[in-house]
């Protein structure tokens, strides 16, 4: 009898600690129902690879100056084209041109072999391959001439077309001191 008890009470203990196991690594609250040994990026804490969630109320971004999101964001002290800053206007065309475009502005950018390439998707689905970026010293000269016409093409782009659509990328500030990079034949692209 003293042999039966104790064979079950090892029984009960062995089995407690499996169901004990058991009830720690099985959560109900991710997303699926039932996990067992979740992983970290499952975890409610960890976020990293699931996609964005709603984002930050708009009140919630700290500003600098005063007044709200509206003054801060609708800047309508634009530069003119003899007070930008060179730095920044080259260091912006620089980032967000010079792959398509070159780095002196000749439609030679790194990206051009690729965007004129017949094996592209582009050149796939139309049957020939894609024109080169263009030259902008040339269409600041010639097509393009004026800094408002130019400031207005870049925003018109439209989704679909090959060049972004920086109208949602760069403050409107932003896209004027690259035009007027493009322009300066002084200390820009056109000198």
């Amino acid at each position: 009898m003293k042999k039966y008890i104790s064979l079950n009470k090892r029984f009960l203990v062995s089995i407690s600690l499996v169901m004990l196991m058991f009830s720690c690594a099985v959560q109900e609250n991710n997303t699926y129902p039932i996990e067992t040994f979740t992983e970290m990026h499952y975890s409610q804490s960890y976020r990293a690879q699931e996609p964005p969630r709603l984002a930050a109320v708009v009140d919630a971004v700290t500003f600098n100056s005063e007044g709200g999101p509206e003054a801060v964001l609708n800047d309508t002290e634009y530069p003119n084209i003899k007070n930008y800053d060179v730095k920044m206007a080259s260091e912006l065309y620089r980032v967000n041109c010079s792959t398509c475009h070159g780095v002196i502005g000749l439609g030679d950018g790194s990206a051009t072999k690729h965007i004129i390439s017949k094996n592209n998707f582009y050149s796939k689905v139309n049957g020939m391959p894609h024109n080169a970026p263009a030259n902008l010293v040339d269409s600041a000269a010639n097509r393009l001439n004026t800094h408002d016409l130019m400031i207005t093409y870049i925003n018109a782009v439209s989704e679909g077309q090959l060049m972004p659509a920086f109208k949602k990328l760069l403050t409107q500030k932003e896209i004027r001191e690259i035009v007027y990079y493009i322009f300066d034949k002084e200390n820009g692209l056109s000198k």
